[in-house]
Formats: C-alpha cells, structure tokens, sequence
C-alpha cells in the first residue's frame, strides 16, 4: 500500500498541482512535465507496479551482495 502512495499518489499529486500551475499562470513550460507525470501514471496503472517492485527486487539484492562483498575476486 505505501508503494502504491509513493509510485503513484505522490506522482498523481505533482501532476495536479503542475496542471493548476500551468492553468493559473498560463505559461506553457508546465504542461510538458504534467503530461510526463499523467502518463507516467498510466504506466504504472497499466503493469508497471509490477516492474518498479522488480527494479526494487533486484536493486536491494545487488546492494546486499555488493554490501557484503560478494564480487570481490580475492
């Protein structure tokens, strides 16, 4: 549940503020960012919880071999 918060709600959130932004300022450099951030979430609707929790699977075990010097040739 918190990864869903932090990979999707806080992104969901950056986007709808970037939109009022945008919308209250009526300057167009913000659009491009709340685009990314939309899309970025349909990403993550569509599957890609699965590959960020298999990113995160696989970043923590190389951390842990490389932490305990498991590629080190002595």
């Amino acid at each position: 549940m918190l990864i869903d918060v932090m990979f999707f709600g806080m992104p969901l959130m950056i986007a709808i503020c970037l939109g009022a932004h945008a919308v209250r300022d009526e300057k167009p450099k913000f659009w491009m960012p709340c685009v990314s951030m939309l899309s970025y979430c349909l990403f993550y609707l569509g599957g890609g919880r699965e590959v960020i929790l298999y990113l995160g699977c696989c970043l923590l075990a190389a951390g842990g071999m490389l932490g305990s010097g498991g590629l080190i040739a002595e």
